[in-house]
Order: C-alpha cells, then structure tokens, then sequence
C-alpha cells in the first residue's frame, strides 16, 4: 500500500513539473514570436526555377548546426543543439536544461543558362526551436521551419511561322511552413526513439501566361493557380548509442516519415486577356475558374540511416543518406513526373579546449560538411543533381554554454546542357542557440 501512494505521489510530481515546463515553453514561445515580422515565413525565400515542380524546394535540416556540416544528423545527438532531423537526439538534452535556437537565413542566387546570366538574394527567417526536459526519460520540444518553398520567374520565347514572337512566361511564389510537437523517449540506457508531431500549412501561387506580342488577332492567355495546404505529418526516428571507450561513443540512427495526404484545396482562374499601351492586363474572357476546390497532396515515404563517432567536447564526425519514393508523388490526383531521390551527407564538428578560457580561439567549435544529392527532378532526359559544401563556426559566450553560430553553405544544381538552367547560390546563416538552466532545485541555509 505504502509503495502504491509513493508511486502516485511520483505521478503527481511528474504532472506538476510537466505542466510548469510547458508553461515556461509557451510564455517563452509567445515572448519571443511577437518580435518576429509578420512575412518572415510568408515572403520568398528562393529563387530557383526547379521548385516549379512538385511541393518545390524541399527544405533541408537548416540548423545551423547541422547545416555547417552538410545538413548531416541522423546519427548525431547535442545537448546544446535542436536537431530535428531525427526526434530521437532530444533525449540528449540535459535533465535541467531549456534550450532556444534562432537563425536568418540569406540566399545569394546566380542562375546561368548559355544564353544569359541572372542573379537574385533573399533573406529571411530559417527556424525558430525550444527544447527542454520533461522526465529523465522523456524529452520535448517545439519548432517552427520550413518545410518547402517556391519562388522562380522564367521567360521562354520563341519564333513561330506565320505568328511571330510567342513569350511563355511562368512565376510561383510562397511555400509550405512546418510548426512541430517533438518528443523523445529513452526506454533502455541507450536507446532513444522519439516522433515529430508537425502541422503543414502555408499557400504556393503558380502563374503561366502566353503572349503573342506580334499579333492582333491571337488572344494571350493566363492560368493563376493557388494552392493551399493545411493538415498534419509525422516522421519517427530510433538512435542508438555504443560506448567504445569512457569518452569515446558510436552512434547509429535512422529516421522514417510514412506516406501521408495531405489536405489542400485550390483557387483557379484561367482567362484570356488583351495589354493595353500602358502594359496593363484587360480580361477578355474567362475560359474555367475553380473556388475552394478540396484534394490533397501525396507525400511519398522516406527513409534515413546515419552513423557518427564522437569523442566527448572534442569532436564529431558523421555520414548521412537519406531516400525518398518521389515516384508516388500526386496533386490532386495528378502526378508530376517525378522521380526517386536519394541524398547522402558527411559533416565533422572539432572543439580544440572546452576549457581553455585563456585563449578564446581554442573553445570556438569548427564544422565542415558535404552534401550530395539526388534530386526528384529528370528533365529532358537529364537527371538533375546537387552538391554543396558547408563550414561554420561556434562563438561560445564567456563563461555560458550560449553561442553565436554562423554556417556557409556553397552549392550547384542542374546543368546548362539541353537547354537546362545551373543554379549557383551562397547560403549564409546568422543564429544564437542559448543554454539556460531553468529545473534546478534551490538550497536554502
């Protein structure tokens, strides 16, 4: 009887603290969104004009730290960082620890073809994350990121008999934001499995219009199309921790997101139209229009596996690979000739002194990474690929475990053969990842 009213008594105290936790989670969450603008996570973010396709530009893991290392961590686990590329690395935080990740994100874009070269930049808003303890073997924590984005303009002319200069413009803007619940668990010593309950939601608008500029009688013609998305999605991770030596452990994790639909609806306007001298758009006619038409997108499943070997606050080291059934891919019960990708990642994390506080430079974390991928896109017979090389810095602030981290990331995609576009862009990240001890029980003499 005695151990049964202990055991409630536990209960009790466990729901008490959970709810103080959860109360500081959200005070925290509702002190800090208010100071974030209103388009942080509305405004283009890309200018790419591969994410014309599918859901567009699947967001990678942009953590800064992460994303210094090749957006690799699947198999990798931080008590000061957030990486929710795999739920189960939460059990890592420590047990009276609260955790807050920020970053901006700027892109620097130069689009090259063999006829011409453009260039474009976009800042905005990567990721806001918490993380804090709930039991000894319970982990939670909240997120707000992309999940993909969509921003292009591209114009193709062309010269045709009898009607002379056809121009086919098309443009997209916006994107898809993820707000995740995660939670991770550690049922045996080494063993963590953790889940990322997430919310969808975010609008894309796609338009493609055709003009014939050199004719009085053709009528130019425009399709406006905007999609929005609002539904859930979840995705599992399992990590597993062998010691090698006291300091010295290996890693091993994967990560699975099922096969989900996912709610959306439409708003479509297809009209024809006439310019006007001032180059203002006159609808000549509407041909089809669609308000508040339901259906839903087909996420495809994907799967994970990555594997790191960590020397403890000295260094890190890990490879990733990552597949996705893109194959399956449907809108609206439409596919979109999408085809499997597969990405694979190698990243490293080197700390000379943790506790060398006389000379600075030998407690800044250093990180490096690769990334290759894949992706869903085969067009004109070509398979498009991407590879991207990544550095950053952790800048600790004295006497804290709060840093300044700043990541780079250098890439290219596509190719300018068969008429295709090569993307070059520069990625910079500025973020703050603060340490605070919030669950420690005072003493009083």
């Amino acid at each position: 009887m005695q151990a049964q009213i202990l055991s409630f008594r536990d209960s009790m105290k466990y729901l008490f603290l959970m709810s103080e936790m959860v109360k500081k989670l959200l005070f925290s969450f509702l002190l800090i969104f208010p100071m974030i603008p209103v388009n942080s996570f509305a405004q283009i973010r890309i200018a790419s004009p591969y994410s014309r396709f599918g859901l567009g530009d699947v967001a990678g893991n942009n953590n800064a730290w992460n994303f210094s290392m090749g957006e690799t961590g699947v198999g990798m686990r931080s008590p000061l960082h957030i990486n929710y590329c795999n739920p189960a690395s939460y059990t890592a935080f420590d047990s009276t620890s609260f955790l807050f990740e920020g970053a901006f994100i700027s892109n620097f874009v130069t689009l090259n073809s063999t006829l011409q070269s453009q260039s474009r930049n976009y800042t905005s808003l990567s990721h806001i994350l918490f993380g804090m303890p709930v039991t000894h073997w319970w982990r939670t924590s909240l997120g707000l990121v992309p999940f993909s984005d969509v921003g292009y303009n591209i114009l193709n002319q062309q010269t045709i008999t009898d009607v002379g200069i056809v121009d086919r413009l098309y443009s997209g803007s916006g994107g898809i934001n993820r707000f995740f619940w995660g939670n991770g668990f550690r049922p045996f010593k080494n063993l963590s499995v953790g889940m990322n309950a997430s919310y969808l939601f975010g609008s894309m608008n796609r338009e493609a219009t055709v003009l014939y500029p050199d004719s009085l009688y053709l009528s130019n013609f425009k399709v406006d199309n905007n999609i929005t998305i609002s539904d859930f999605y979840f995705n599992f991770g399992v990590q597993y921790s062998f010691r090698l030596k006291d300091d010295l452990h290996l890693i091993a994790g994967a990560v699975f997101a099922p096969q989900t639909k996912v709610r959306a609806k439409t708003d479509m306007v297809a009209q024809t139209f006439f310019l006007g001298a001032d180059g203002t758009e006159h609808v000549r006619d509407t041909i089809e229009k669609a308000e508040g038409e339901k259906g839903t997108f087909l996420i495809p499943m994907m799967l994970g596996g990555g594997i790191s070997l960590e020397k403890t606050d000295k260094w890190v080291i890990g490879i990733d690979s990552k597949w996705q059934d893109w194959s399956k891919f449907t809108a609206f019960g439409r596919s979109d000739s999408l085809i499997d990708s597969y990405q694979i990642s190698v990243g490293a994390e080197f700390l000379p002194d943790l506790n060398n506080y006389n000379n600075y430079l030998k407690r800044i974390r250093y990180r490096i990474g690769f990334l290759y991928d894949n992706s869903y896109l085969q067009l004109r017979g070509k398979m498009l690929t991407e590879y991207a090389i990544s550095a950053g810095i952790g800048l600790p602030l004295r006497g804290m475990k709060t840093a300044l981290n700043l990541g780079i990331q250098w890439g290219s995609m596509g190719t300018t053969n068969n008429g295709l576009i090569q993307e070059t862009y520069f990625r910079f990240v500025v973020g703050f990842s603060i340490y605070e001890r919030w669950f420690v029980k005072r003493k009083y003499f």
